[in-house]
């Protein structure tokens, strides 16, 4: 959840299921076939977002099984979004901890790029995952545009900005964000790196030590 002026500009869910963020699985999630929308999970989590900032979680209204009851709602989100109500509620509260993992939530903020957002997920006491996001100076979110983004058609690697992330965010649970080395332009120097990462990674890594330092 991101605040700008005392009021909630944006909110970003995710979910780890099985090691994986369900946002970088995109249409690969798999239940786009199956919906009644023809949208994936990540689709229907965006409609929630929107949703939620524009009239607030406490217009949230579900049934028993956790769904909408809200038409405008519930027309662009059939998933179970009691569950993600209970995630913002815990945003709201600062509860960064819930079913045995702790959430460290870091920031850092380009005047070009946006609000890059880290959260670091750990299970006593170890880094088990690592989700980054970025919110434009537009206020768009970075990930959610996925191919998009429009990077990949350009890149020396042939990859888009999610893709770019979703490989410095293993690269660091692997080696630890002390290891990451940057030039001047913000660009990685360890070379494992760079061969999956060649966008700035400066303000990712400033994000990352952020939340790992509260």
């Amino acid at each position: 959840m991101i605040e700008k002026d005392g009021k909630v500009s944006n909110v970003i869910i995710d979910r780890i299921a099985n090691g994986k963020s369900s946002k970088e699985l995109h249409d690969n999630y798999g239940i786009k076939p199956v919906s009644t929308l023809g949208k994936d999970w990540w689709e229907q989590v965006a409609h929630y977002e929107r949703w939620v900032v524009e009239h607030g979680l406490e217009a949230v209204s579900t049934d028993k099984n956790g769904h909408a009851l809200n038409p405008d709602l519930l027309s662009g989100a059939t998933i179970n979004v009691a569950e993600l109500s209970d995630a913002v509620r815990n945003a709201f509260d600062g509860i960064t901890e819930s079913g045995g993992y702790t959430v460290k939530t870091g920031t850092s903020y380009s005047n070009v790029w946006g609000l890059y957002i880290a959260n670091v997920i750990l299970k006593d006491g170890e880094i088990t995952s690592i989700l980054l996001d970025r919110i434009s100076l537009q206020g768009e979110d970075s990930k959610e545009k996925y191919d998009n983004y429009g990077i990949k058609r350009v890149s020396s690697i042939n990859k888009d900005w999610w893709e770019q992330v979703a490989y410095f965010e293993g690269w660091v649970l692997k080696n630890g964000v002390e290891s990451v080395k940057y030039d001047k332009d913000g660009h990685a120097e360890n070379v494992d790196l760079i061969s999956g990462a060649t966008i700035g990674i400066d303000d990712l890594t400033i994000a990352v030590k952020d939340a790992l330092s509260k």
